[in-house]
């Protein structure tokens, strides 16, 4: 049986979907003053969303920490890209 090039580009999208929520999961992990963030169509990030912790201030330094992470991301999965233009990211909440 063969399988519709249709289906097999859903299944692309679908595993690429997958490894951009691994990825936003582990840096949500690693950054955990970071609630969320919303990427322009450029992937610049537009706004960038934390969570308050006593004497902890969020500056330039994450704002570059998520930037080089999506960079990463890119640069391991061009197919990521058009998927992460425009979203928002946001923690998951369990």
């Amino acid at each position: 049986m063969k399988i519709s090039g249709q289906r097999l580009n859903e299944a692309r999208r679908q595993h690429t979907e997958a490894i951009i929520a691994r990825h936003m999961d582990e840096l949500f992990q690693r950054l955990p003053m970071l609630a969320g963030f919303w990427l322009r169509p450029d992937l610049e990030v537009a706004e960038l969303s934390v969570s308050g912790w006593p004497g902890g201030t969020a500056g330039a330094a994450l704002y570059e920490v998520v930037m080089q992470s999506l960079a990463e991301l890119a640069d391991e999965r061009p197919e990521a890209v058009p998927l992460m233009r425009g979203r928002t990211f946001a923690r998951a909440v369990h």
